[in-house]
């Protein structure tokens, strides 16, 4: 009696988590057919409507995105360069000038969607703390390592290694709160940061 029943319990427990699995690949699966591309920054004009179908709503809710209405703020990520998944072991520059938008930032989160540990305690620049040219332009460096200027630490994410199901080792999110027209109306060709890896180790 208590065999078959260790047996019906380890069942359930490997039905539930294969479950899981499958309803967070659906999810991931249905967010890839809803987003718009620009360049290689992704975003979706149906984040912080009422048009969110329950797929998006779902990987918002798994992401900790917590997207506001759409005329309040705009999303775009960043998670490769001409296919190759954003990696720990190589060195990015990003360039860019100011955005039409009241406030907008450039973060780093790691694969399993949550900031990044470092010693700098620093997770993003944004329009008012970058360090700027002389025309306004900006450039952030994203590595592991010390950069001088605008230099945006990244590292291991937080969680466990075997929890990983993604291709790449971490991302980029740009934020645009109360975001202009070409941003409402345009996303596929508003301007954006432009990325560029450098070198890898």
């Amino acid at each position: 009696m208590l065999k078959n029943l260790s047996k019906l319990t380890a069942a359930a427990i490997i039905t539930l988590v294969l479950s899981a699995v499958l309803l967070a690949r659906t999810i991931g699966a249905g967010l890839n057919g809803m987003n718009l591309q620009n360049g290689d920054w992704v975003t979706s004009t149906a984040t912080g409507t009422k048009d969110a179908n329950i797929l998006l709503k779902a990987g918002v809710a798994l992401g900790g995105l917590l997207a506001s209405a759409q005329e309040d703020s705009m999303y775009y990520r960043l998670s490769a360069i001409n296919g190759e998944p954003l990696r720990l072991n190589c060195r990015y520059r990003i360039e860019g000038r100011d955005y039409d938008a009241n406030w907008w930032s450039v973060t780093a989160y790691g694969w399993d969607n949550y900031l990044m540990p470092n010693s700098q305690r620093r997770y993003s620049f944004n329009n008012e703390n970058l360090i700027r040219k002389v025309d306004g332009s900006w450039v952030i460096t994203v590595a592991a390592t010390e950069q001088p200027g605008n230099w945006l630490p990244i590292g291991p994410a937080g969680a466990p290694a075997w929890r990983k199901s993604t291709s790449h080792d971490f991302d980029l999110l740009l934020r645009l709160y109360t975001p202009g027209e070409a941003y409402l109306n345009t996303p596929r060709s508003a301007p954006l940061p432009r990325v560029t890896r450098e070198d890898c180790q």
